[in-house]
This record gives C-alpha cells, structure tokens and sequence, in this order.
C-alpha cells in the first residue's frame, strides 16, 4: 500500500529566549547603578565647593595669609614669623633674608592631631663663631643635640620634647651668616 505523501510542515515559530530578557535586565541595572554613581559625585563635588572656604587676605605690611577650611579640616599659611611665635631667639640685628621663607603652617585634620611648623630664614654679618656662642648661651641645656659643622658644613642645635622639635641651624654663607630656624609641634593643642 501506497502511503500518500504529506505536505511540509511549516517552520515551528521561535521561542522566545530567556537570555535576551536577562540580558535587558541587566543593562537596565548597570544603566541604574551608572546614574546613581553620577548623581552621587554630582551631589558630592555641589556639597564640597559649598563647603569649602578659601580666604587670601594681605595685610598692610605686604605679607599674605592663606586659609582654606573643608568639613574634613583647614590649613592656614601666614607669611612672616616672630620670636615668640618661633619659640627660638632670633639673633639680634640679623634680618629675614625674604619674606616668603617665613611662614607659619597650621594643619588640623579632623580627628587627627593638629600639625603646625614654623619656619624663619635670616642672616647676619657676624661671624659664626659669634652667632653660634650667641645660641649656645640662649638655648643652654634645652639643647638635646648639638652637631658642629655637619655633613652640609651647617652648625645644628636641636631641641626635642614630646611632640615639639625646634631646631637651628647656623652655615657661613660668604662674609655672612646663615640662620634657618624651624619649630614643629603636634598635638591637640589650638594653634596660635
């Protein structure tokens, strides 16, 4: 017996693949996580520059202060230092060499102890012998180290305590005397 022929099935209609909707989902979550990344900095950068504040203030004596605070700390940088802010004596008739290798560093990081280093550069034409007898009679036995001509050729007096280093440092500089002076302290303690 003949079997009679049967027409061609027509092609099965594609199922639709699970993959392509997970694939969309995941793009939409990734397009979800870009744009709240983006808003975050956006919000982010708005909430800094509003909360930061530089002020750059020059006084009439030619010397500029630099105060930039930010809700993560400040900095202040003040031109120019004196004998009582160093905490060292200044020799008597020297003069500060340029007013910008003088200045005075407050940096207070929140929860984190206050940094504050003040520096001073003068000269004078004395001879170092002098200017180093001058200091030796000042600083006395506050000195906890004292190095005569080190490997720079410089005269250091050093005074350590706690969380305070002060030191000086004496170098003939041709028919002069070079003085560079600096003060570091830390600790919770306001600076001046």
């Amino acid at each position: 017996m003949a079997t009679t022929p049967q027409p061609p099935r027509p092609p099965a209609e594609p199922r639709p693949q699970r993959s392509s909707h997970i694939l969309a989902i995941a793009l939409l979550f990734l397009a979800l996580i870009v744009v709240l990344g983006a808003l975050g900095i956006f919000i982010g950068v708005r909430v800094l520059t509003n909360a930061v504040h530089v002020n750059v203030d020059q006084a009439d004596s030619g010397k500029k202060n630099v105060s930039i605070k930010t809700p993560l700390g400040s900095l202040e940088v003040n031109q120019g230092v004196n004998e009582a802010s160093l905490g060292l004596p200044i020799y008597p008739g020297s003069t500060a060499i340029k007013e910008n290798d003088s200045a005075t560093v407050n940096l207070d990081i929140a929860d984190e102890e206050k940094l504050r280093v003040l520096t001073g550069k003068f000269e004078t034409p004395d001879s170092l012998d002098k200017v180093a007898a001058f200091y030796h009679i000042r600083l006395g036995d506050q000195v906890t180290s004292f190095k005569k001509k080190n490997e720079e050729g410089k005269t250091v007096f050093e005074i350590k305590h706690d969380k305070e280093d002060r030191v000086v440092a004496l170098k003939s500089n041709g028919d002069k005397t070079l003085i560079e002076m600096v003060h570091v302290s830390a600790g919770r303690q306001e600076a001046n």
